[in-house]
């Protein structure tokens, strides 16, 4: 029985050193474990769109990561900013942050337009593309009612009966996006940002304007809008001017 105290000491003090040696050997593995981020490969200038081309993986040991963590943007969500326009232009080696390539949400729609180019706002059926292909940018135009000076074409083309035609619709277009709702870039940067996309059934809008006047497609859009008492149109969305050139 006299052992057993310096048994017990000895089983103590083994199992300390066994926990000793675990934190050790896990501080060692966080020396060896990377985390990777997106650096930048090759010059980009403001205003370029990022491609897969201007980017390449960094390695940080974990240990000494601290708060890239959450500031910088991880080499695993890289697709996420390709094709977003650069706000900076980025010298080789430099670490893409997430505050560069986040939508402020202060950002100014205004600061978008051209001299002669106004804001116009449409209701458009979200049930009819998917809000989230759709960014600001990107071209699109509207299947609206073929309308008369006073009201959409009826259906059957006459007040009373008959034989019924089919309703008639007519494509208006192009025009340049510029926010969908409260987006003015991807929903992955917008939510990056901390901010959920709201209001997507409005679509903002570039029409050129000169003298007073708008030109004749934004006038066929309102024309037709104030005779279906703002009703919800339908988009077409059109390719990119580069679409099919890696081909």
């Amino acid at each position: 029985m006299k052992g057993v105290p310096g048994l017990l000491i000895a089983v103590g003090l083994g199992v300390v050193g066994a926990f000793l040696n675990l934190a050790y050997l896990a501080n060692k593995a966080s020396e060896f474990e990377k985390v990777e981020f997106i650096a930048i490969a090759q010059r980009v200038n403001a205003g370029d769109k990022f491609h897969e081309g201007h980017f390449k993986p960094v390695s940080i040991p974990r240990v000494n990561v601290g708060n890239l963590e959450t500031m910088a943007v991880h080499w695993s969500d890289r697709n996420t900013v390709i094709g977003e326009p650069a706000t900076k232009t980025y010298d080789e080696n430099e670490i893409l942050l997430q505050k560069q390539i986040r939508t402020p949400p202060e950002m100014d729609i205004k600061k978008l337009l051209a001299a002669d180019e106004r804001v116009l706002w449409i209701p458009v059926d979200t049930r009819t593309f998917v809000a989230s292909l759709v960014n600001a940018g990107d071209s699109v135009s509207f299947i609206v009612p073929r309308t008369t000076g006073s009201g959409p074409t009826p259906a059957d083309g006459s007040e009373g009966g008959g034989e019924r035609a089919p309703s008639s619709t007519e494509t208006v277009g192009p025009f340049r996006i510029l926010a969908l709702g409260n987006r003015l870039g991807s929903q992955e940067v917008l939510r990056a940002s901390g901010v959920m996309p709201t209001q997507e059934n409005v679509m903002a809008v570039a029409v050129k304007i000169a003298e007073g006047e708008f030109e004749p497609k934004a006038q066929r859009v309102l024309e037709v809008m104030r005779l279906t008492n703002f009703q919800q149109v339908q988009v077409i969305l059109h390719p990119s001017p580069d679409a099919g050139k890696g081909k």
